[in-house]
C-alpha cells in the first residue's frame, strides 16, 4: 500500500502541491475530536517518531539516546530547559507580587499564567486538551444542528443585531456618548453593510454565516477590549509600553544626531519635533526587533496560533487566516509575503481577502510613527485587532468565494525563508530593512504632500476669480461629512473630523494624523476616539501602488487579477475601518 493511500481526499490534494508549498501546509488530524489539536505539536510528534527524536510523551526515543559525558542532560534537555524557565519565571514573579510598590500586577500575572500554561501544554499527552475542547465544540455544533432550520437561523442571525441594538439603547448617556449617538452608529453599521452588499460581485454567493459570525466576533472583541476593564487595562499597558519604546529609539537617535534639544538664550528647541528625527529611528528599531522575533520563531507562532483560532470560528481558508492575523503586527507587505508561496494558487476571492486585510490595518512600525504625532495608542491598537474579522466580512461580501480554495479548512504555517545565522544577523537585516522602509516613507510623503500643495495652489488660483476659498481638504470633508455622521461623531465636531478622514483616504495616515492631532484636544472624547478608528488603516491611493508592486514581484502570473482587485480591496479596507468605528461607537 502506498504512503498516501491512507490519506483523505483533501490531504491527497495537498500532497500534490509542489515541494516548496508543501513545507508550509499542515494537515488537520484525521479524527473529528482532534479538530483543534495544537498542530505544531502534532507535526513535531509525527516527525520525531520517524527521525528518532522525542517521542509523544516528551521523552527521548531509543534511537536518540546519548551516552557518555552529560548524557543525562542531553537525554532530558528539553525537560530541563522548561523546568529552568519555570523556576526563573516563578522566582521573578513571586517577589514582584509580594514586594510590589507600583506597576501593573494584573498584566504581570496574566503574562506569568500564559508562560506557565505554555510550559504545561508542552508536556501533556496529545489530545489531553484538544479532546475535551473538541468534544464540547462538536457537541454544541451537533446540538445546534439538531434544532429546526428556522430556529437555527433565528438564533444565528438574530443574536448579533439584537445584541448591538440593546447595547446601544439600554446604556445611559455618559461622557463617551448618548443613546442617540450610539443608535446612529448602529444605523451607520447597517448602511455600510448594505452598501457593500449592493456592490457585491455576486450577492447570491455571499455566505451570511461568515458575515454574521465575523460581525458578532468584532462586537465581542469590542466588548472585551473597550468595555471589560481587564481587557482595556491589558491593551492600555501594551500601548504604554509602545510609547516607552519610542524613548529607547531616542537613545540611538541622540547618539547619532546629538542632543534631542538645545538651549539658546534661555529657550529650548526640540530637534525631535522633526519627522525624520523623531519617527524614522523608531521605525528602524521596530524593524530590527521584529526581524529578531522572526529569527526566534515568535512572530510565526503567534500568527499561526491566532490563525488556528480564527479558522475554527470563521469558515475561510488557511492563507486568508494567516494574512488577516499577521497584518496588524507586521503590516500589509509582510503579511502578504508570509503567504507568498500560495499566491499563484489562490482564488480571486482569496487574493481580494489578503489585499483587504492589508489595507484594513496599520503595521507596528507605522503605529510607532503615529504615536510621535500624539495619536491615541490604545485606540490604534484596539482598532487594528477589531479590524481583523471586519476585513474578512467586508471582503467576503464584496467578493464572495465561488471556487474551492487549496487551503480550505487547513492550517497554514507562515513562510519565512530568510533564515539568519544568529540573532545579531537578524537584527542587522531588520535594521537594513528599516532603512529601506524609511526611504520609501520619506519619498511617498514628500511626493503626496507636495502634490497636495500643488493641487491646492491650482484650485486656489482657479476659484480666486470667483472669490471662493477651496482646497482638497475642504472637498474631502464635504464628501465624507455624511460618513462621519453615520459612524456616530457628534455634530459639533463633524467638519474637522471629516477633513482629517479625507486627508487619510486621499493621501496617507501620516499626513492625516499630523493634521488631526493638532486639533484633537479641542474635540469631544467620542469624536477623537471614532476618528482615530476611522483613520487607522493603510486604505489610501498610495498604498494601492505599493501592494500591486509587491504582489507582482511575488506572483507575476497573477498580474491581471491583482491589478483588477486592488482598488476594490482598498475600498473594502476603508469600509472595514469605518465599521470598526461604528462598533466602537456602539460599545464605548
Amino acid at each position: 500500500m502506498s504512503k498516501d493511500s491512507n490519506l483523505s481526499a483533501p490531504q491527497q490534494h495537498l500532497h500534490s502541491v509542489d515541494d516548496e508549498k508543501l513545507d508550509y501546509i499542515e494537515s488537520q488530524p484525521p479524527s473529528d475530536t482532534d479538530d483543534m489539536v495544537d498542530e505544531p505539536t502534532y507535526k513535531a510528534s509525527n516527525r520525531n517518531s520517524v527521525d528518532g527524536g522525542i517521542n509523544g510523551n516528551g521523552a527521548p526515543s531509543v534511537a536518540s539516546l546519548c551516552h557518555g559525558r552529560f548524557a543525562a542532560y542531553h537525554n532530558n534537555k528539553v525537560n530541563l530547559h522548561h523546568l529552568l524557565a519555570f523556576l526563573i519565571c516563578t522566582g521573578l514573579f513571586i517577589p514582584a507580587v509580594v514586594i510590589h510598590k507600583e506597576g501593573n500586577v494584573l498584566v504581570l500575572s496574566l503574562l506569568y499564567a500564559a508562560i506557565v500554561w505554555w510550559l504545561v501544554v508542552q508536556h501533556l499527552p496529545q489530545g489531553t486538551l484538544s479532546g475535551p475542547v473538541g468534544a464540547v465544540w462538536n457537541g454544541g455544533a451537533k446540538a445546534l444542528g439538531s434544532l429546526p432550520l428556522w430556529l437555527q437561523r433565528a438564533i444565528g442571525f438574530g443574536i448579533p443585531p439584537v445584541a448591538l441594538i440593546l447595547t446601544a439603547a439600554l446604556r445611559p448617556n455618559d461622557s463617551h456618548g448618548t443613546r442617540g449617538q450610539r443608535l446612529i452608529s448602529c444605523l451607520g453599521l447597517v448602511v455600510l453593510l448594505s452598501l457593500t452588499v449592493l456592490f457585491s460581485k455576486n450577492r447570491k454567493a455571499i455566505s451570511w454565516k461568515i458575515v454574521w459570525t465575523g460581525t458578532f466576533m468584532q462586537y465581542i472583541l469590542g466588548l472585551l477590549i473597550i468595555r471589560w476593564s481587564v481587557g482595556y487595562d491589558v491593551f492600555q499597558f501594551i500601548a504604554q509600553q509602545a510609547e516607552n519604546f519610542l524613548s529607547y529609539a531616542a537613545q540611538g537617535r541622540e547618539f547619532i544626531f546629538g542632543p534631542n534639544s538645545v538651549d539658546v538664550e534661555g529657550k529650548t528647541y526640540e530637534f525631535s519635533s522633526s519627522f525624520a528625527v523623531s519617527v524614522l529611528p523608531a521605525i528602524i528599531l521596530f524593524a530590527a526587533v521584529i526581524q529578531c522575533l522572526y529569527f526566534y520563531n515568535i512572530v510565526q507562532s503567534v500568527v499561526a496560533g491566532m490563525a488556528k483560532l480564527v479558522i475554527h470560528i470563521i469558515d475561510i481558508s488557511g492563507v486568508e487566516c494567516v494574512a488577516a492575523c499577521a497584518a496588524p503586527f507586521v503590516g500589509m507587505s509582510e503579511a502578504s509575503m508570509l503567504v507568498g508561496p500560495f499566491i499563484s494558487e489562490m482564488t480571486e476571492a482569496e487574493l481580494h481577502q489578503v489585499l483587504t486585510s492589508g489595507f484594513a490595518t496599520i503595521s507596528g512600525s507605522v503605529f510607532l510613527g503615529l504615536l510621535t504625532f500624539g495619536a491615541d495608542a490604545t485606540a490604534l491598537l484596539t482598532c487594528c485587532m477589531m479590524s481583523v474579522p471586519c476585513a474578512i466580512v467586508i471582503s467576503k461580501i464584496r467578493f464572495p468565494e465561488e471556487g474551492v480554495p487549496l487551503t480550505k479548512g487547513t492550517a497554514v504555517s507562515p513562510a519565512y525563508k530568510d533564515r539568519e545565522s544568529n540573532a545579531i544577523h537578524a537584527v542587522s537585516n531588520g535594521a537594513i530593512f528599516g532603512i529601506k522602509l524609511c526611504i520609501v516613507i520619506i519619498a511617498v510623503l514628500l511626493a503626496v504632500i507636495s502634490l497636495l500643495g500643488l493641487a491646492n495652489g491650482f484650485l486656489g488660483w482657479i476659484f480666486h476669480f470667483y472669490g471662493v476659498d477651496i482646497s482638497i481638504q475642504k472637498i474631502a470633508s464635504w464628501v465624507l461629512y455624511p460618513l462621519a455622521w453615520l459612524i456616530g461623531i457628534p455634530s459639533s465636531d463633524l467638519m474637522p473630523c471629516a477633513e482629517a478622514m479625507g486627508i487619510k483616504f486621499i493621501l496617507n495616515e501620516f499626513a492625516a494624523f499630523a493634521s488631526f492631532t493638532k486639533i484633537q484636544d479641542t474635540l469631544q472624547p467620542r469624536s477623537k476616539l471614532l476618528t482615530t478608528y476611522a483613520m487607522a488603516s493603510f486604505a489610501n491611493i498610495g498604498s494601492i501602488g505599493t501592494q500591486i508592486s509587491l504582489f507582482l514581484t511575488l506572483a507575476p502570473d497573477r498580474a491581471d487579477a491583482i491589478a483588477r482587485l486592488s482598488f476594490s480591496a482598498c475600498l473594502s479596507g476603508a469600509v472595514s475601518t469605518l465599521i470598526s468605528a461604528c462598533i466602537a461607537g456602539i460599545v464605548s
